[in-house]
């Protein structure tokens, strides 16, 4: 077959300097290091203008080299195009894959052949089951109310995987999901079962994160009568004060409230406003994206968080004050790993009653009753630590 070659560059030098002269090897032993710089180092140059035969070009690629081409029997077809400043490896992968060809080193020695799939199975410790939760903030019953929030989450581990791994495969391949056993059989190219491993090893990492979301609940008595609610303007100046040395600020603001570092200054600081109780201090774990709930005599909050690469927690919360008057809310909020969310504003009226003995000197005149109100303020601190799937892990 009449085809034209053009070298511009076969016989290059090896891209590192090679060491001295080595001493004479026995016929049985093979030196490695040549064997690299042959595959690896050495770099050249080749343009086809007409079509040359695949086992022509192997034979030429390995030519004043130390390597030798063992071709299969089937491989076949034909190569046009330019190669520039490319070792034999790079060579071998640009000129084989293509055609549906792959080659493996042996010693010293490349086996080219046909490219055939392979069958992999990879582990999916996932629950087998879905989960499928919904909250309503401000739906229909609840008085005073013309906006809602609805969130709604669905989640099917198995079948996300399958849309993730199918996207990821050629038109040919085959795979079937095992939920039982926790299976996911793949038939394919190695490299597209290559990309099939990272992408399970990525999600694993994401869907196993874990995180410990610590609760408190408190209520504060305010001292001031007419006060309508804390004061949250001197709480937030005071704990933007100077922090100690190599201490993160006591307080950050963002968008979505405020994020706090040092809860028993909130707590010291709160007391100064009124008297501090302490109702509840709940505390649960869950998954990535998993929906918890915590639950009290006075509150019950839907938080479900997504915990980040970077050790940042982002919490939907949902909390209802259930008595003595229902009140809700919804919001999203990014803390960092060990920061505490400060969720306040439900206020109400307490009302207490004592009868007092009433009289003037020289007389006795009975008892009556005194009516006392109290504003009294519900703030609840979420405080999320990461379990495990932290950076680095």
């Amino acid at each position: 077959m009449q085809w034209v070659l053009l070298i511009l560059a076969l016989s290059a030098q090896p891209l590192q300097p090679r060491p001295g002269q080595m001493p004479a090897l026995p016929l049985t032993q093979l030196d490695d290091h040549a064997v690299a710089a042959d595959f690896d180092n050495r770099a050249f140059s080749l343009t086809f203008a007409q079509p040359v035969p695949i086992k022509d070009l192997l034979l030429l690629l390995v030519r004043g080299t130390s390597l030798s081409v063992v071709p299969d029997p089937a491989v076949d077809g034909t190569f046009i195009g330019e190669l520039k400043n490319v070792t034999v490896r790079q060579a071998l992968d640009l000129i084989l894959r293509p055609l549906s060809l792959s080659y493996t080193l042996d010693g010293n020695v490349i086996r080219v052949s046909r490219r055939e799939a392979e069958t992999r199975i990879f582990d999916l410790n996932y629950l087998a089951a879905s989960r499928t939760t919904a909250s309503t903030v401000g739906g229909p019953g609840a008085p005073g109310t013309t906006t809602s929030v609805v969130t709604a989450s669905s989640g099917d581990v198995f079948d996300d995987l399958a849309r993730g791994v199918r996207s990821l495969l050629t038109s040919t391949a085959t795979f079937s999901v095992d939920r039982k056993a926790g299976l996911l059989q793949v038939t394919d190219w190695p490299d597209r079962l290559d990309r099939v491993s990272l992408y399970l090893d990525a999600v694993q990492d994401r869907v196993h994160r874990q995180v410990q979301i610590d609760g408190l609940v408190i209520e504060v008595e305010l001292n001031d009568e007419k006060a309508g609610g804390l004061d949250w303007s001197a709480l937030t100046a005071q704990l933007g004060g100077p922090a100690a040395s190599g201490q993160r600020p006591a307080v950050r603001r963002a968008l979505t409230g405020l994020r706090v570092t040092d809860t028993a200054r909130l707590l010291t600081l709160l007391a100064g406003q009124g008297t501090v109780t302490t109702l509840a201090t709940p505390r649960l774990q869950t998954m990535n994206n998993e929906p918890a709930i915590l639950r009290t005599e006075a509150v019950a909050v839907s938080v479900t968080p997504q915990i980040s690469s970077d050790a940042v927690v982002t919490l939907s919360v949902s909390p209802i004050v259930k008595a003595p008057i229902v009140a809700e809310s919804d919001m999203l909020a990014r803390v960092a790993d060990g920061e505490s969310l400060v969720i306040s504003g439900f206020t109400r009226e307490r009302e207490t009653r004592e009868r007092r003995a009433v009289g003037r000197s020289g007389g006795w005149f009975g008892r009556s009753t005194v009516v006392t109100r109290k504003r009294i303020e519900l703030v609840i601190l979420l405080t999320p630590r990461i379990v495990t799937g932290s950076t680095g892990q």
